[in-house]
């Protein structure tokens, strides 16, 4: 059983084809999803509302404060983390339970697929993500933030997340939390379709090195380097 929650800032173009994606993988399997919205301004609550939606409120704007009151708020016994600009992949669920039903795995977690991208982009993202493959398995632990299943029962150990890091690390300090009680699987399969507006608008390059500058930051020094970031959910 899954509970999947979803950080909103303002969604109203993507949330609608977010929860869509996740009713048609999940068409046998039990489930909620929790749409959190963190102080919306439009018509987001209320797309969420028309689809059947759980919602709830967290007005300390943030996506870890989102992530956290969806954690709390969370029936069951894994929890997904999916970014309301995102898709979930053909077979995501599948996939995903099928590697975390090792009682050896605590989360499992995979990549971004970007819309509407130009070649040079895909080849770049797709070198990012094998790079994250590599480093969970032999530098240190990696999660997609926006595309991850979880053990609720790891996250139970450590109350959840650490909203001290307000984005830029977020993922990464999740993932070492957790890491002590079993292993983070990056499957290259468990793909999840999500907006390319955060690299259209920052840049590639500068939306690389913040993600990769505060990666190796929280995993060798155990703290975020970049404490300002632009909204976007």
């Amino acid at each position: 059983m899954i509970s999947f929650v979803i950080p909103c800032y303002n969604e109203e173009k993507y949330i609608r084809d977010c929860i869509l994606s996740i009713k048609r993988e999940c068409t046998y399997t039990p489930h909620e999803i929790i749409v959190v919205d963190n102080d919306c301004t439009d018509n987001t609550v209320f797309i969420a509302m028309q689809e059947g939606v759980t919602v709830v409120s967290e007005k300390q704007k943030g996506v870890v404060f989102a992530r956290q009151k969806g954690y709390e708020a969370a029936q069951y016994n894994l929890i997904a983390n999916i970014d309301a600009d995102s898709r979930l992949g053909f077979g995501w669920v599948n996939i995903a339970v099928f590697h975390i039903t090792n009682p050896d795995v605590v989360a499992v977690t995979g990549p971004l697929v970007y819309d509407d991208v130009n070649k040079s982009m895909t080849i770049m993202t797709k070198l990012y993500y094998y790079l994250a493959w590599f480093s969970n398995n032999y530098i240190g632990v990696f999660l997609q933030g926006g595309n991850a299943l979880i053990k609720k029962e790891a996250l139970d150990r450590v109350n959840g997340y650490d909203t001290s890091i307000a984005f830029y690390g977020e993922d990464t300090m999740t993932a070492k939390r957790i890491a002590p009680f079993g292993k983070i699987k990056f499957v290259m399969k468990l793909k999840l379709f999500s907006s390319p507006r955060r690299l259209k608008d920052q840049g590639v390059l500068n939306t690389t090195w913040l993600y990769l500058s505060n990666y190796f930051s929280v995993t060798f020094k155990n703290k975020s380097q970049t404490n300002d970031y632009k909204d976007y959910r």
